[in-house]
């Protein structure tokens, strides 16, 4: 434990009682103030302060207060002061004494649907505002939702007095929406959506939305989801959709609210309600009382952004998923037509110099050239996958990132006699780009070519694997 019982903070301006709730990053801690009040401190954990880059774990703490500060919201917990106990900083909040929406779940089943909407309504229009600040929390689940209560807290969710609370901030990061941009994947399982999978990927509010479709999901059915990776590959493979539905674990949820749940679990970003407020209406819960809850100054009946009589495209809903429009998805929004022309048309180099600058694309990497080998990494497994399937697709199988794997693991990995097998390497020699073949004649997994460049195939290969290709 980094604090014990009694061990005093800051000259004795706070007391410690005992330690709440462990994180992935941080430590939380129960003290009293010197009025006797309980305040929550939260700080950097052990096994963080033992890591290389503590200095940025310090400077991610220092983002998650300023953070917290922007968002002043009856349903976000309520930062008090940042203080510095060396070594550490730390973080001084409102204590809620309360059970979390995990812990509630998961010793008494499933909620009411009454009331787990009355709790996604409220920590919908603190999300709201959290948008609203130009943030995204990146890390909504029932663990971190906590329930105020005025009084006991079983008579308290009766009598409807309990209030939902948004915590943990951590991961928590600037976006601009709809804007390709590079953030440290961090994964809860069963909540994260498909973007947050990628290092590189488009950001937008529907990343939030799809952890609150998660939450609903998980407080109705108490069940975690499917996490996206695994529905991500299971429609990749089989063309199915590998997230049961949440009607079939709990017969009591309404149709409307089944449907709003898988809505803002699309997938793909572009096939759910692109914001909190678009999500909302499709529980019934009004744009207009979420508007005016996350900030009371709108007027809800001139604002054009959220009364519908104004804006006849607040009714529209994100389009389905279907089997063909998820084939060439794209973490960064990449369009993938000129490269299925040039395959149709059979035009094999122009196709290989196209996939090269798509890599490079991917990346945002035009102007240097080149992807390094972390970048080559993390490659976004949905592009990997579309630039492999139209290879796949138009040379009937001879040609594709995935071909290339399973002779290259068949050769147990050996670079030379790869080379030597699907044509790269001929006598010993490796051939410049203008000797390799670009026709189906070309020895199975001839193209694309991109593997050569600087031996990086090693480390595609490894991602290629990773991605299930």
């Amino acid at each position: 434990m980094l604090w014990e019982p009694g061990q005093k903070l800051q000259g004795g301006r706070y007391v410690i009682e005992k330690k709440l709730r462990p994180g992935g990053f941080g430590a939380t801690y129960l003290a009293r103030d010197e009025r006797g009040n309980a305040v929550a401190i939260k700080t950097a954990n052990e096994k963080v302060q033992q890591r290389r880059d503590f200095a940025k774990c310090q400077q991610d703490f220092l983002n998650e207060v300023l953070c917290l500060a922007k968002c002043s919201h009856p349903h976000i917990v309520r930062a008090n002061e940042l203080i510095y106990e060396e070594p550490l900083w730390c973080l001084v909040m409102e204590y809620i004494e309360g059970s979390n929406l995990d812990r509630l779940v998961e010793n008494e089943g499933f909620l009411p649907e009454a009331e787990a909407l009355r709790y996604i309504r409220q920590i919908g229009s603190a999300i709201a505002l959290v948008h609203e600040r130009g943030l995204l929390h990146r890390d909504i689940k029932p663990l971190n939702i906590l329930l105020r209560c005025e009084s006991e807290e079983e008579e308290a969710r009766r009598s409807l007095q309990a209030e939902a609370v948004l915590i943990d901030f951590g991961l928590a990061r600037s976006f601009s929406q709809n804007s390709a941009q590079v953030q440290e994947p961090y994964i809860s399982k069963g909540y994260a959506p498909i973007e947050q999978y990628d290092k590189r990927a488009l950001r937008g509010t529907y990343t939030d939305v799809y952890a609150l479709a998660a939450t609903l999901y998980s407080l109705l059915t108490a069940t975690t989801p499917e996490p996206a990776k695994l529905r991500d590959r299971s429609w990749a493979k089989e063309q199915k959709d590998s997230l049961v539905p949440p009607q079939q674990i709990n017969i009591d949820i309404s149709d409307r609210v089944s449907s709003a749940i898988l809505k803002g679990m699309a997938i793909e970003p572009e096939h759910r309600p692109q914001t909190v407020a678009d999500w909302l209406q499709l529980l019934d819960i009004s744009r207009a009382c979420i508007a005016h809850h996350a900030n009371p100054e709108i007027n809800l009946e001139t604002n054009p952004e959220i009364n519908p009589e104004l804006n006849p495209n607040l009714a529209e809903e994100a389009a389905p998923e279907t089997d063909n429009s998820r084939l060439w998805s794209s973490a960064v929004g990449m369009d993938y037509s000129k490269l299925r022309d040039l395959l149709e048309l059979g035009q094999w180099q122009e196709a290989d110099r196209e996939t090269a600058a798509i890599m490079l694309a991917v990346w945002g990497k035009e102007k240097d050239g080149r992807l390094r080998g972390a970048e080559v990494k993390d490659f976004p497994c949905r592009d990997l996958r579309a630039i492999d399937r139209l290879w796949l697709e138009y040379s009937n199988d001879r040609f594709g990132f995935s071909v290339q794997n399973r002779i290259w693991r068949n050769l147990d990995k050996d670079y030379e006699q790869f080379g030597d097998a699907i044509g790269w390497r001929v006598g010993n020699s490796w051939l410049p780009y203008s000797e390799l073949t670009f026709d189906t004649s070309a020895p199975e997994g001839h193209l694309p070519s991109w593997g050569r460049r600087g031996r990086l195939w090693s480390l595609l290969g490894s991602r290629v694997k990773n991605c299930g290709l």
